[in-house]
């Protein structure tokens, strides 16, 4: 029976990755670039972590739906699966991260479970929304992720300025097989393996990509930080009002 629930939940996930695939492609006209050797990362068969820079809040959905061949599973923040967008989150098989409860390792297991059964997840080892064109420090996680279930990581960049029909950008590295062993010497090792990708990776997407998209990739990012800057003094202001 579990098996029929789970290959009935598939074909109805399939089919909206599908529909939400078109749509994506009309809106976002996404153009993909390739390292050597990641020519098939999004339809290559088998378990693979996938790792991707956070700069927009459609990056998880937008993953799932040009890899919909791999069925990816994306840890994705708690506060994402509220209402009608809880649906949509979880017809793309997210993983619920509860940040507000500190040390939150139910998604962990989940993922590594999943992982382990074969399939696909994503993470974004830098923990949060970077409004920054720098890589912020890599957690941990995803290196012991990928250390404990013995599967490839899949390194993946977006840049742009993320607006409708404005030509989002995203570059497939080749698959990186970890090799350290799953302990603290070996994650932190094989964390910094994963951000030294990353950051090369970014450096080769933005020499492809033509001037006017790193153009838009840079006001993209210089107004998600002016932004971010105002949201905070917000927040202080609020916190001092209330404290007065």
């Amino acid at each position: 029976m579990r098996k029929l629930l789970q290959r009935l939940w598939d074909i109805a996930a399939d089919f909206a990755n599908f529909m939400g695939g078109l749509g994506m492609r009309l809106v976002w006209l996404p153009k993909l670039h390739f390292s050597p050797g990641a020519e098939h990362v999004r339809t290559d068969p088998g378990p693979a972590l996938f790792v991707l820079n956070h700069s927009w809040w459609m990056d998880a959905p937008m993953l799932c739906l040009l890899c919909r061949r791999r069925r990816i599973s994306v840890v994705a923040a708690g506060e994402m699966f509220t209402g009608v967008r809880s649906l949509a989150m979880r017809s793309l098989r997210c993983i619920p991260v509860d940040r507000a409860a500190g040390a939150d390792l139910s998604f962990f297991h989940e993922a590594l479970r999943r992982l382990r059964a074969g399939r696909c997840v994503a993470i974004f080892p830098e923990g949060a929304l970077n409004p920054t064109e720098t890589l912020l420090p890599f957690k941990q996680g995803a290196a012991l992720l990928a250390l404990q279930a013995g599967v490839p990581v899949i390194p993946v960049y977006s840049a742009g300025n993320y607006q409708p029909f404005q030509r989002l950008q995203l570059r497939f590295g080749a698959p990186i097989v970890l090799t350290q062993r799953p302990n603290a010497a070996g994650v932190q090792e094989a964390t910094q393996c994963l951000q030294e990708a990353m950051e090369r990776l970014q450096e080769e997407l933005y020499q492809e990509m033509k001037p006017k998209y790193r153009k838009r990739a840079a006001e993209f990012h210089r107004r998600f930080r002016e932004t971010t800057l105002r949201r905070q003094r917000e927040q202080q202001e609020g916190e001092k009002n209330h404290d007065a």
